[in-house]
């Protein structure tokens, strides 16, 4: 782990309450497609975001936070990168990246900015030519929730992704997938043996998913996610 000084190049507005955020930092750092760093506000309060960047990327480090006015945490972060030029980040961190010594289908599933650890995993999978067979199911209460999918989608029509959004509060004219995002990759997928599995997002989806991916055969080892430090 390094404490690197980056320059915050821009913090920019996807949504409402979802930021966009681009630090240059003053060395390049390695990092594994999947990993996190941790934003510095004061020596006792370190606050961590996924990499949305691939590690071939080193020059500019992009995040995706997620900072609704009722969220105090993530707000106070915006405010700091808002008004200051500099800001110090720790990273390496996370035991959640992407394994490519296995060469097994790999099947991405996210809730929310949950997206930004998909989006380094398959940019890290594009940029550097591999051929993965790769499925990306990202779970959202509406489509405005899914709030870089025209990415997504560009990814599948790219034929690089198969891309499947799912809905919680989905409008009528929707044709897609309803419900919660983990039933849609069990609906999917009777087997799961043969995959390679990554999860980002809330705690109590992870540890649903857990739980009914291994009953549909997933072993424990292939299955990856930063969230099962702690629960």
């Amino acid at each position: 782990m390094k404490r690197i000084t980056c320059k915050v190049a821009s913090v920019s507005p996807i949504l409402d309450d979802i930021f966009n955020v681009e630090l240059q930092p003053e060395q390049s750092q390695d990092f594994v497609a999947g990993q996190y760093l941790q934003i510095v506000m004061a020596e006792d309060d370190k606050r961590p975001f996924s990499l949305a960047s691939s590690p071939e990327q080193s020059e500019l480090f992009e995040l995706h936070i997620g900072a609704p006015e009722n969220n105090a945490y993530a707000r106070q972060v915006i405010e700091k990168l808002k008004n200051s030029g500099e800001i110090e980040v720790e990273m390496p961190f996370g035991h959640a990246g992407l394994d490519e010594t296995s060469q097994r289908p790999i099947l991405i599933m996210v809730g929310g900015t949950g997206f930004s650890y998909a989006k380094s995993i398959i940019e890290h999978i594009i940029d550097t030519e591999q051929d993965r067979e790769v499925y990306l199911y990202w779970g959202g209460r509406n489509l405005g929730g899914l709030y870089l999918h025209e990415l997504a989608y560009q990814w599948a029509e790219l034929d690089r992704v198969k891309f499947v959004p799912v809905l919680e509060n989905a409008v009528s004219q929707w044709t897609g997938k309803r419900g919660l995002v983990h039933q849609a990759v069990l609906e999917d997928f009777a087997d799961m043996s043969h995959l390679e599995v990554y999860i980002a997002g809330r705690f109590e989806m992870a540890d649903v998913a857990r739980t009914a991916f291994t009953q549909q055969g997933l072993p424990l080892a292939q299955l990856h996610g930063d969230a099962y430090e702690f629960i």
